[in-house]
């Protein structure tokens, strides 16, 4: 297990690429510290991964976590969020583009054990031939950790019939001055947005294209550097034309697709 402390009162940006195999990172972040991470998934047909995050906060930290997994192979990511100090804050974000017979599983606990605390969570899935993707995201509310104030939202969009979307938004709440909600949807492309597109001279592929990239642009709005979101953006269409090979070393820093 690696373990890193974002020191009180500091401010930290991380990109994180992850090889095949299983990984276990543990995060402390002190009282007043700020830290944004930035993953990304990219890894060849097959491969295995099991990835394992469990993170601390502090008095008055704030955490900001986006992922993105571009071709996954075998994926299983878990992610534990301890807000143990008054007035945390935690941002959680992802997309997934799987294809193929590619399998996705999330598992998110979010654990609200102080008074004050806030969290996030948004996912979103785009899914085709027969691909799985799973994503079970629950917000845990300890006894006393009032004034809670929790938010989930999973989107799902299969694009082919045997593509299998499940999204489990949860909550378990035991103080009673809380504000949370979650919701999950599951659909499939617009075909009145495609046809409204075709009509104005956009062939169906391209359109299908900008649909697709519309739907994840809110999850790429929790990069907060717009150098990074761009390249990221880039990779992700490139995905979706299948232009995107596997990562060799790092795309985001060689700028290959």
């Amino acid at each position: 297990m690696d373990r890193y402390v974002i020191p009180a009162g500091t401010e930290t940006s991380k990109f994180l690429q992850f090889s095949p195999g299983t990984d276990h990172i543990h995060l402390v972040i002190e009282a007043d510290a700020r830290l944004s991470a930035t993953a990304l998934m990219n890894m060849a047909p097959g491969s295995e991964h099991d990835i394992t995050l469990t993170v601390e906060q502090h008095e008055r930290s704030w955490f900001n976590l986006v992922t993105f997994t571009l071709r996954g192979g075998n994926y299983k990511g878990k992610v534990h969020i301890q807000l143990l100090g008054k007035g945390a804050e935690t941002h959680v974000a992802g997309a997934v583009i799987a294809d193929g017979n590619e399998s996705v599983e999330k598992n998110i606990l979010i654990e609200h054990a102080a008074e004050g605390c806030t969290s996030d969570m948004l996912y979103k899935q785009i899914l085709t031939g027969e691909s799985r993707g799973l994503i079970e995201g629950k917000v845990l509310v300890q006894p006393g950790a009032q004034k809670t104030v929790s938010h989930q939202t999973f989107g799902n969009l299969c694009t082919s019939p045997e593509a299998q979307a499940l999204s489990r938004p949860m909550l378990e709440i035991y103080a009673d001055d809380v504000k949370c909600n979650h919701g999950a949807t599951v659909g499939k492309l617009d075909e009145a947005a495609l046809l409204y597109m075709r009509q104005r001279g956009i062939p169906e592929t391209e359109a299908r294209l900008l649909l697709q990239h519309a739907f994840v642009s809110d999850v790429l709005q929790y990069v907060p550097n717009e150098e990074l979101r761009e390249k990221i953006s880039h990779l992700i269409e490139h995905r979706f034309r299948g232009e995107l090979n596997a990562c060799q070393g790092c795309s985001l820093c060689d700028n290959k697709a």
